[in-house]
């Protein structure tokens, strides 16, 4: 079905823009027109474009929800409430359009679900048990503490690795001054004495002019490879290759295969928790995967699951898991706890990926330093050393 970009008008005078979903021109501005919005400018668009809402929009709106639910508000009137407070304008946008399906009798998971692209499934489907449990704003909240749990995991890791990448960037920074400002300054001074430049300091000197005359291609390459692997990693061939090849190496493929599954059954014990079925659960849970051979041996979990089969026996017979997996996953199916478990097995991959990650860094900060350290040094005694060698000149 194509899209339309549209701009509109509401009652008010407000202005709004989006994408719609129609048959044609005359479809799109009938639905406009049903959501109380009249068109000022609407044309065919080659594909939707999923609007950018920054994570912590999505947090904070759930909790308001579950809040102002609890405080004993009808739907419409928090959803209004909402949209107004949002500062985000393309959240804003999505905030009043759900408002206005609510209006007109629509269920709020409904309403969302058109814009599960941008919020996601998990967000949708959640919503959808707590509407048929009756327990929505309990469920609002899960999802919220999810989705800030996730959040602040993501942002552990990225400042993790930031003090490496800024020890290694000025350790790079000042071999460059070395090589492209001190060590040729250095070697003009032997060439004003007739003297021979040492033969290190002649290789650090040909060295420094290459990297000033050429060190602009290394930024570009690095940018060509980059963006080269990000249009590699859409092939799904790939992509594949490329997961293979990281599954390979020794801490990296525990530190992706912990992250995966931290993930994946965190997601799993909040959906089972808020009274997602097990299959539709299992299947959200594969999008949250990034790797694509984690992914390959999970697979057929939702088959063997979908015959009658527990999950703890495929978790026992697929020897590339950790044993703990189906040891706590055996206990909470004889005790009726599975999402309970599924949340702690969850809980506990991230701490376990923390760890790994925490451990990785107390080893690569000495080594960069360490062989920073060295190769500045060996620099800096190499032309201590041809120092030394001009007393030997004669006048």
């Amino acid at each position: 079905m194509p899209y339309f970009s549209y701009q509109a008008q509401d009652s008010n005078g407000n202005i709004h823009k989006g994408v719609i979903e129609a048959l044609s021109i005359s479809e799109a501005v009938k639905k406009l027109r049903e959501n109380q919005l009249f068109p000022i400018k609407i044309k065919q668009t080659g594909k939707h474009q999923i609007k950018k809402v920054p994570e912590e929009s999505v947090i904070a709106f759930c909790r308001d929800l579950s809040e102002l639910l609890r405080a004993g508000l009808p739907m419409d009137r928090c959803l209004a409430l909402l949209g107004q407070q949002e500062t985000n304008p393309a959240f804003k946008q999505i905030i009043n359009g759900i408002f206005r399906e609510v209006q007109q009798g629509a269920n709020l998971s409904d309403a969302i679900e058109k814009h599960k692209d941008t919020l996601g499934p998990l967000v949708h489907h959640m919503i959808k048990a707590g509407e048929a449990s009756g327990a929505l704003e309990a469920i609002l909240e899960q999802v919220s503490l999810y989705l800030e749990r996730k959040r602040q995991f993501k942002q552990n890791l990225v400042s993790a690795s930031i003090y490496p990448v800024l020890l290694l960037t000025m350790s790079l920074f000042s071999m460059i001054i070395l090589l492209v400002y001190v060590i040729p300054r250095f070697a003009k001074i032997f060439e004003d004495l007739h003297q021979e430049v040492p033969a290190v300091t002649n290789i650090l000197l040909k060295l420094g002019i290459s990297v000033e005359k050429y060190g602009w291609i290394v930024p570009i390459l690095l940018a060509a490879l980059f963006l080269i692997g990000k249009n590699l990693k859409k092939h799904p061939s790939w992509k594949k290759q490329l997961d293979l090849m990281i599954t390979r190496v020794p801490i990296a493929s525990k530190l992706i295969l912990y992250t995966d599954l931290s993930r994946f059954f965190m997601t799993l014990g909040t959906m089972i928790k808020a009274g997602v079925p097990l299959l539709k659960a299992i299947s959200l849970g594969f999008n949250v995967i990034s790797n694509s051979i984690i992914l390959e041996n999970l697979k057929p979990l939702y088959d063997q699951v979908k015959m009658g089969k527990s999950m703890s026996s495929f978790f026992s017979s697929g020897s590339s898991f950790p044993t703990r997996i189906s040891t706590m996953i055996r206990l909470a199916e004889e005790k009726g706890e599975l999402g309970k478990t599924l949340s702690e097995l969850g809980e506990y991959f991230e701490k376990e990926t923390e760890k790994i990650l925490q451990r990785l860094i107390t080893l690569l900060e000495p080594a960069i330093i360490i062989s920073t350290g060295l190769i500045i040094g060996t620099m800096v005694l190499t032309m201590f050393s041809a120092i030394m060698g001009i007393s030997d000149v004669r006048f």
